[in-house]
């Protein structure tokens, strides 16, 4: 299966109480459409709020259409997360049926102050940031980023600007306490797509992520606003030659690692401090426990033959 964590909203969808027109989810809808049919299985809808999260943010999702031959990862009419309450399974986020295509969500908060960061929590699953599959943070400065990678926030990815000049270096050993956290560092390919100086600045700033890395934990994105900005997945995989990554691992940036961030996702959003995870049985499921477990009753005793 082949994921694409970062199908971008237009920037009213981030403001909040925002709302999109009628034209602008039909665009969202195209790009949608254009990935099923390059055989994406999942994608998510990245809402970028700069700042702090409010549960004003999630209004936006309650105008969201139904989208074609997909299934939504939250309640249209409520926009509730979908498998979120009790019994959801680790693995609801990507089931997907044959010949369809599953829409998730994700914020991305755009963080200036450490404070601001805290507005991500999801312990406890009563927050806003619980109500998305995936949540990222983009850090403006080296002090931020230090934070996002040390595990202090309740995020699955560290989404950094990939078509602009960071003013800092992502060094090996901060990159590695992201990774040692279970956190995934986004490489957007949209970025290499623009201007040759964008371009450029793509190829610096992606060919550090790939050396901090040493290729462990990335995921490639589209980060696309419009259809035209997606590429098949083995067009994104070959990417990974011009940045030293090879095929297998730029491979896994697609599938495997993707999918270690919506099971991130769920651990934030669906235990208690990581600890546990639970399952709560059917009675029938409990009835039938019983019975295998002592199907004719206590054994009868032993009598010892004089």
């Amino acid at each position: 299966m082949f994921y694409d964590l970062n199908i971008a909203l237009p920037d009213a969808a981030g403001k909040p109480g925002g709302r999109l027109s009628s034209a602008e989810w039909a665009r969202v809808a195209q790009a949608v459409e254009r990935a099923r049919e390059f055989g994406y299985s999942v994608v998510a809808l990245n809402q970028t709020v700069q700042g702090r999260l409010t549960a004003e943010h999630l209004a936006v999702w309650r105008t969201a259409p139904a989208f074609k031959d997909a299934d939504l990862g939250w309640d249209a009419a409520t926009g509730a997360r979908a498998g979120a309450g009790a019994g959801a399974g680790a693995g609801a986020a990507d089931r997907v049926r044959r010949g369809r295509i599953r829409v998730l969500r994700r914020v991305t908060a755009v963080v200036t102050d450490a404070a601001q960061g805290h507005s991500l929590a999801s312990a406890g699953g009563a927050t806003p940031a619980a109500e998305y599959d995936v949540v990222a943070v983009r850090p403006a400065t080296e002090k931020i980023l230090a934070a996002a990678c040390s595990g202090v926030w309740d995020v699955d990815v560290v989404a950094l600007d990939m078509g602009q000049r960071w003013g800092f270096v992502a060094k090996h050993k901060l990159v590695g306490q992201a990774l040692a956290q279970g956190l995934a560092l986004e490489i957007s390919y949209r970025p290499a797509l623009a201007d040759s100086a964008t371009r450029q600045q793509w190829v610096c700033n992606a060919a550090g992520l790939v050396r901090a890395t040493r290729g462990r934990g990335l995921v490639w994105t589209s980060a696309a606003r419009q259809a035209l900005d997606l590429r098949t997945p083995y067009d994104v995989a070959n990417l990974g030659e011009a940045l030293q990554l090879n095929g297998d691992l730029s491979k896994r940036a697609l599938s495997a690692n993707a999918r270690a961030v919506l099971l991130h996702g769920f651990t934030r959003a669906g235990t208690l401090r990581a600890v546990m995870s639970v399952r709560a049985p059917r009675p029938a499921d409990a009835d039938a426990a019983d019975g295998a477990a002592d199907p004719a009753g206590p054994a009868p005793k032993k009598m010892r033959a004089d």
